[in-house]
């Protein structure tokens, strides 16, 4: 029986260890800001989000620690370890982790772009219009938009906006194109939502 678990356990180690590897690989290419969070949301998520990485692997710990506990009950230091390694990595490390992605939708002041910044070297709205209705009526059916989309829809609407901010449904549009950004980038709503947009197509457009 020992053989059969051994074998495994390490298959299913084996198996982490090459999606690890994987995701090292696609960290070290680059990832833009809603990759970011997306992989940290990955490692740890919150309760009520379903569980990552890193809570289950205390949860494995834990389970551990319970087994030497029916097992070898005298071996309470290791038991105790085992313990506290699984706290840390499921509430310490975690923790933390999910604080990281947290702040990642919190810039500092010196990180907003001014409208003028963020939208200096943008295609005309006319263009822009344009690309987006372009975008919409070749969209398969059924099938959700992309993160580009809703970023130039964002920017787009938040142009508009700030060239006729005596129009309050213009500045609806905007307001609430910049929060379907943020939904699709899993962003906390914590910031201005336009400031967002004008920091993220900043980013965008470099990168370009």
């Amino acid at each position: 029986m020992s053989r059969i678990v051994q074998h495994r356990i390490t298959t299913a180690t084996d198996t982490i260890r090459a999606g690890l590897d994987d995701l090292l690989r696609e960290v070290r290419i680059g990832l833009d800001a809603a990759d970011q969070r997306h992989l940290l949301r990955r490692l740890y998520a919150p309760a009520n989000g379903g569980t990552g990485l890193l809570p289950l692997l205390g949860e494995v710990l834990t389970a551990v620690g319970g087994a030497v506990r029916e097992w070898q009950p005298n071996h309470e230091a290791a038991i105790e370890v085992l313990d506290e390694a699984a706290a840390y990595v499921a509430d310490s490390a975690g923790q933390r982790i999910n604080t990281a992605r947290n702040l990642l939708t919190r810039p500092a002041e010196r990180d907003w772009p001014t409208p003028e910044e963020a939208y200096g070297k943008a295609p005309s709205t006319i263009s822009e219009i344009g690309w987006i209705a372009k975008a919409a009526a070749e969209r398969p059916f059924g099938r959700e938009s992309n993160r580009e989309f809703w970023l130039r829809k964002a920017a787009l609407l938040d142009r508009i906006a700030l060239a006729d901010d005596t129009t309050s449904d213009a500045t609806e549009a905007a307001d609430l194109a910049a929060r379907r950004l943020m939904d699709v980038d899993d962003a906390a709503v914590i910031c201005d939502p336009r400031h967002y947009v004008r920091q993220q197509y900043t980013l965008w457009h470099i990168h370009q």
